[in-house]
């Protein structure tokens, strides 16, 4: 139960942070992190788009010492084909910076030193 409102409430914070960065090509809608399972999803209104995207990543992991951890994204799904290549080519697989503040969010604190 714990780890359910950890979540509601990290997938609320980090989605303000997310669409801050993504406020140029859309708006973000929604934003659920399972931090146990290492799971995303996330709902997208894209600029010019008449419909939401989905985009669901299967698993990620977090790697990196403290101060210095990146996202690295496993497997995702897209509704979109055009961007489900996309994401394949650009993001699974690479490591991206994430601030220390979303290590708890993600579930990325435990073992990192």
């Amino acid at each position: 139960m714990f780890g359910n409102l950890k979540d509601s409430l990290a997938s609320s914070a980090a989605k303000s942070l997310l669409s801050a960065r993504l406020e140029r090509y859309g708006r973000v809608t929604e934003l659920r992190i399972r931090s146990k399972e290492k799971t995303l999803l996330l709902q997208v209104m894209l600029a010019g788009e008449h419909d939401e995207v989905t985009i669901e990543v299967g698993r990620y992991r977090i790697v990196g010492l403290a101060g210095n951890h990146t996202i690295i994204v496993e497997s995702v799904r897209a509704s979109r084909e055009w961007l489900q290549l996309a994401l394949e080519d650009f993001v699974v697989g690479k490591p991206f910076p994430i601030p220390t503040v979303a290590l708890v969010a993600l579930g990325g604190a435990d073992g990192l030193a």
